[in-house]
């Protein structure tokens, strides 16, 4: 009795964190947004409605196509990472997370840098001018965040296989690809199921590249998109709660078998001795992996330096560099409401003190889940309802619910945090779950038998051994809050303006050679804080 309460107790404060702040505000949200729109009859009624209904065949659209493209990309790159040892591979598996990590409208800009009407690549072919407007931009905007995803579950799935088995299939007389399709196909479609789910699900929710790419029409908007304007632009809270409910009971069922997929690579942990092989070059099918994901790093190399190009670039208005010095000018700071040296303040306040909490949090469910693995699925789920709830209504929920509370002004700094920490929690969560699965109890139960708690043996006996997974929850928190844009669109005062918000603000007042330099500044914020965990040598890997 002692040890089940005792894994519940420490469950406690997530589930009044996530209920108080998500759970609770929400709930309250839609029921008045039903009753607002005259119950089931209301709630079909703005379904069906034409743009709703446009926006929900772009969401299921635009994820679709994205998740198997991304899943076509990323699972021959995944196998050949998961499979063969190489030169820095340890390295790339943490590069490739930057991508997942940077700011939405970081990758936005890239796609136009690299396709728009200006672009890069399209001034030298123009036919690619097809990628820098509409659903292809934003599916290559999807593709960006996501193929690095998918590569590195299936790299994941990859190493679960077992070692021992492989073997004895070549030994028996088994062919490579007998020894594929019995032994090691299986954890790496499991993987590639995984991150094309979670592809699905980001795509589905996208909400910048729809914004940004889709031009002055809303034809490409997807469910996170329309909810937005339905409250901002055609101020109808009602019907955009009304539409972010269906999105929730819509994205309920993929989110639910993401988890199952993610529950299903951990439990087959596999042998990881003698781990990843030599790459025999002879071998006409290792050379073709080796290729397609040197095309991989190769295209996501190619967005992040066209953003870093284009900031020092002439253009019709500035000279070569001058960008920089007008992003810094008192002209800046009176359309924005703040400096951008303020707005880089915000930006790091509010991200650090984010990801602090949301760490604490993490280490306090880390332990319940030790105690009591079974529950992992179920925090899981329970952690992933925020995210799907759209961070626009999650915002608008915390506004009304919490700022009578709180008051108006500068306060409205709390619910930011909370926001940019609950977004952040379930993926923060996943980062130290996965590590802690794979330890022995022997270290814990050692500490037991010399008189420790069973928190004391948690903090001293585990913990240590799971370093990089707390500085990986550490990472995807501060990445959630350093790139986060919509909830804090939403709940800011143009005192608290953070970057991601200011470079929103500069494309909405055409000052788009700034707004260029803010996402090269907001990028190399990025690159600064992988650079730091890496040369620290800490190994971060999803």
């Amino acid at each position: 009795m002692r040890l089940r309460w005792e894994g519940t107790g420490f469950l406690l404060p997530v589930i009044a964190f996530v209920a108080l702040f998500a759970l609770l505000p929400v709930a309250l949200l839609f029921s008045n947004a039903l009753a607002g729109v005259g119950g089931a009859g209301g709630f079909v009624s703005v379904v069906s409605a034409g743009r709703n209904l446009r926006s929900l065949d772009n969401s299921l659209e635009q994820g679709g196509i994205s998740a198997v493209l991304a899943v076509a990309l990323g699972y021959p790159a995944g196998v050949f990472v998961g499979r063969f040892s190489f030169r820095g591979r340890a390295l790339l598996r943490s590069f490739l997370l930057v991508p997942f990590l940077l700011p939405s409208l970081v990758v936005v800009f890239g796609v136009l840098d690299l396709f728009g009407p200006s672009g890069v690549v399209s001034g030298v072919l123009p036919s690619t001018a097809w990628f820098g407007s509409g659903i292809p931009a934003i599916i290559a905007a999807n593709l960006f965040f996501n193929v690095p995803i998918v590569l590195l579950l299936t790299a994941t799935g990859c190493e679960t296989a077992s070692v021992e088995l492989e073997e004895t299939v070549g030994t028996l007389g088994g062919s490579p690809f007998r020894a594929y399709r019995e032994v090691w196909a299986r954890p790496t479609w499991v993987g590639a199921a995984a991150g094309g789910l979670l592809t699905f699900l980001f795509s589905a929710l996208s909400f910048a590249p729809p914004l940004l790419l889709c031009g002055a029409s809303s034809r490409c908007y997807t469910l996170e998109a329309q909810v937005y304007v339905l409250d901002q632009t055609f101020l109808d809270p009602n019907a955009a709660a009304t539409l972010a409910l269906a999105m929730v009971l819509l994205l309920l069922l993929p989110t639910a078998v993401y988890l199952g997929l993610v529950s299903r690579l951990r439990a087959n942990p596999g042998r990881r001795t003698p781990g990843p092989r030599p790459i025999d070059w002879r071998s006409p099918t290792a050379g073709a992996l080796a290729v397609e994901t040197l095309l991989v790093l190769g295209s996501e190399l190619a967005l992040l330096a066209a953003v870093l190009y284009r900031t020092v670039a002439p253009s019709d208005q500035y000279t070569a560099g001058a960008a920089w010095s007008a992003l810094f000018s008192a002209n800046t700071t009176s359309h924005l409401g703040v400096s951008a040296v303020g707005a880089v303040g915000n930006t790091l306040f509010f991200a650090v003190v984010a990801a602090l909490l949301a760490l604490l949090l993490s280490v306090v469910s880390g332990y319940a889940i030790v105690r009591r693995p079974d529950r992992a699925v179920v925090l899981g789920l329970l952690l992933f309802v925020p995210l799907l709830l759209s961070p626009v209504v999650l915002a608008f929920a915390l506004s009304s619910f919490w700022r009578p509370v709180i008051g108006t002004g500068t306060n409205v700094w709390v619910l930011v945090v909370v926001s940019q920490a609950i977004l952040a929690l379930p993926f923060a969560l996943q980062s130290l779950e996965i590590p802690l699965a794979g330890l022995s109890s022997a270290g814990r139960d050692t500490a037991r038998t010399l008189g420790a708690t069973s928190l004391g043996a948690f903090l001293d006996a585990d913990l240590p051994r799971v370093k990089d997974g707390l500085v990986t929850v550490g990472l995807f928190a501060f990445a959630f809050g350093l790139g986060e844009f919509t909830a804090t669109n939403f709940l800011v005062p143009p005192s608290l303006t953070t970057l991601p918000v200011a470079l929103y603000a500069l494309t909405e007042v055409r000052l788009f050679p700034v707004a260029d330099a803010a996402a090269g500044l907001l990028l190399l914020v990025s690159l600064a804080v992988f650079l730091v965990i890496t040369l620290g040598g800490r190994r971060v890997e999803l």
